[in-house]
């Protein structure tokens, strides 16, 4: 019974070595594509308990983003399940209540990836002002309030401290350890719905 020839094992070594080469970059992409996707879910996960916290307790609920311009600080957000003090509507702070509990989750960014700062459908940044922000330490939090339905808020809907909310809010997350940086973004709708999407909005 006749073997293989050198030739053709030699043959067949190359082939294999060529195809285990173009399959290591398709493979980089998918890896640093899951990445920033495990981050988009965790902060939509985070985001739909908030809202859905809000109507279950019935109590006003925040959410802290943070925007502070350079990049190396925007590792982290917070995510508020109950008020601190229910009793007299007195909130968590990420200035004070660091050390969290299952009330106060902070989510620090996997893979050291960063918040963008906040757009708006057409990819333009979107609009608030110091008035919706807190600062804590040398971080400025944008704080996004949902709302539990009391008053002239419908239960789940979310704002800005303001009571303000311009159509969807998106927070890009945003992975520049590959090149070209590579973004994905959440999207907060009017009706307080999480989403992510790895389309520009």
């Amino acid at each position: 019974m006749r073997g293989f020839s050198l030739i053709e094992l030699i043959i067949v070594v190359a082939v294999t070595i060529i195809l285990a080469g173009m399959a290591v970059p398709a493979f980089g992409t998918t890896l640093a594509r899951m990445r920033i996707q495990t981050n988009a879910s965790q902060m939509v996960q985070d985001l739909r308990l908030v809202r859905d916290s809000a109507i279950t307790y019935q109590q006003d609920l925040y959410v802290y983003v943070c925007v502070t311009p350079t990049a190396a600080q925007r590792t982290t957000y917070f995510a508020e399940v109950s008020q601190k003090y229910p009793l007299t509507g007195v909130h968590y702070s990420p200035g004070t209540d660091t050390s969290v509990s299952d009330a106060f989750e902070k989510r620090t960014l996997l893979y050291n990836m960063v918040c963008g700062l906040p757009v708006q459908s057409g990819g333009a940044a979107y609009s608030y002002t110091s008035a919706d922000t807190v600062t804590a330490g040398v971080n400025t939090y944008l704080v996004l309030v949902f709302h539990c339905g009391q008053g002239s808020y419908f239960r789940g809907q979310p704002t800005l401290l303001d009571g303000t909310f311009s159509g969807t809010i998106w927070i890009p997350m945003q992975d520049s350890a590959n090149q070209p940086t590579r973004y994905w973004y959440v999207g907060i709708s009017p009706t307080g719905e999480p989403s992510s999407s790895g389309v520009r909005p």
